[in-house]
């Protein structure tokens, strides 16, 4: 028997390799470092952008809207001068109610009417009694035609001529005394119904279809008004000021008004009417500030605080964005082109001219911190992708 060859159980530890073997490691290697390469030059290709065209940018600055500088202050409440509770003069039911909370009315609108059935009853039976005595009073006048030349010949009478001319007298008035109570009643049948009184915006519905209403309300019988207006054009700012700081109130000093509700913003204003009294118990002196500036957010009863303050800084407190003008595109409307990664998007915008020159103020449409287009290139369209080179704002 042949002994075993043990030689071809002795692992090979020179670190050779078959030579397939040595050669698909090679491939795979070089497929994997072509594919990495490709990777990092398409991705170089994104960042630097070669084929696209390249844009300067700038940033859309955000100025002002926080309070006013810092001076007299004191707390109020927006309130209206012009307001009215519009109610009937006479008592009835409401029929008809053609307004709701926010409707807009114009000074002589209709917007509420009573049940007048009762009323139109007696302006017919007046108008029939105006007839009758209209007839009576003709026969009266016929009558004493008749008779005055009868006394002239001496067939009647001096008294029976007295009598005619009385009756002529007493028909006319009763002529007179029927009109005035047709007249009265047409005048009641007109304040059976609610007119506006003036331009303004209801915020207030008072009663409903069906209810009983009054000039005077009489608890849960009737209401006393059938809806509240208000001329938002006068609203402005009650203001209880400390007698400590009257020092820095007159008629006419500028003032900046923030509200309660969007204390980002603030209004200059002045200072309207200063009461002629002070409050003994508050140690407080009312003041009136009206708006010269104002906005759909000034509404009736909001919280405000106002702060004087110099001439110089009431109009700068607003808040703006402000862009330079070469990124404005005029035609067909004002827009901007905002960078978003590597593509542009055109955004209207409204603008008005800014104090500073070469700078316009945006009024809507940008917030203030985005990168926009400076003097973009005619083709450029939204959508575009362009390679940004951005410069100091």
């Amino acid at each position: 028997m042949s002994e075993p060859d043990l030689q071809r159980l002795r692992i090979d530890r020179s670190g050779g390799a078959p030579r397939a073997a040595r050669g698909g490691s090679a491939l795979a290697i070089a497929a994997l470092l072509l594919l990495v390469g490709y990777a990092a030059w398409n991705e170089a290709g994104k960042r630097a952008g070669p084929d696209l065209p390249r844009v300067s940018v700038v940033r859309a600055t955000r100025t002002g809207g926080g309070p006013a500088k810092s001076g007299v202050s004191a707390n109020g409440y927006v309130v209206a001068r012009t307001r009215a509770a519009l109610s009937t003069d006479i008592p009835g039911r409401l029929i008809e109610l053609r307004v709701e909370e926010g409707s807009r009315v114009r000074q002589g609108d209709l917007i509420a009417r009573l049940d007048i059935r009762e009323l139109e009853a007696a302006r017919d039976r007046g108008a029939a009694d105006l007839r009758e005595a209209e007839a009576n009073e003709r026969l009266a006048v016929l009558e004493l035609e008749r008779i005055r030349p009868q006394v002239e010949r001496g067939d009647a009478s001096q008294s029976e001529l007295d009598r005619a001319e009385a009756n002529v007298e007493s028909s006319r008035a009763r002529v007179s005394g029927t009109r005035a109570a047709l007249a009265e009643i047409d005048v009641r049948i007109d304040k059976s119904s609610v007119f506006a009184p003036f331009d303004g915006i209801v915020i207030e519905k008072n009663a409903e279809v069906g209810e009983v209403v009054s000039s005077v309300s009489t608890g849960t019988s009737s209401r006393g008004a059938v809806a509240t207006v208000v001329d938002f054009a006068s609203l402005e700012v009650q203001v209880e000021l400390a007698q400590s700081s009257l020092g820095a109130a007159r008629p006419g000093a500028p003032v900046q008004i923030v509200l309660d509700a969007y204390p980002e913003k603030s209004y200059p204003g002045r200072v309207r009417q200063i009461w002629p009294t002070a409050d003994r118990q508050k140690a407080t002196v009312e003041l009136r500030v009206e708006f010269l500036e104002r906005d759909e957010r000034i509404l009736p009863d909001l919280g405000v605080r106002i702060t004087f303050v110099e001439e110089a800084e009431m109009w700068g407190a607003e808040a703006r964005v402000l862009v330079p003008a070469g990124a404005v595109i005029e035609a067909p409307e004002p827009s901007v082109f905002v960078i978003e990664g590597e593509t542009v998007r055109l955004v209207p915008v409204t603008i008005t001219p800014a104090a500073a020159p070469g700078l316009v103020a945006v009024l809507s449409g940008l917030r203030g911190g985005e990168l926009l287009v400076d003097n973009p290139p005619a083709a450029l369209a939204d959508g575009d992708r362009v390679a940004q080179e951005e410069k100091s704002p």
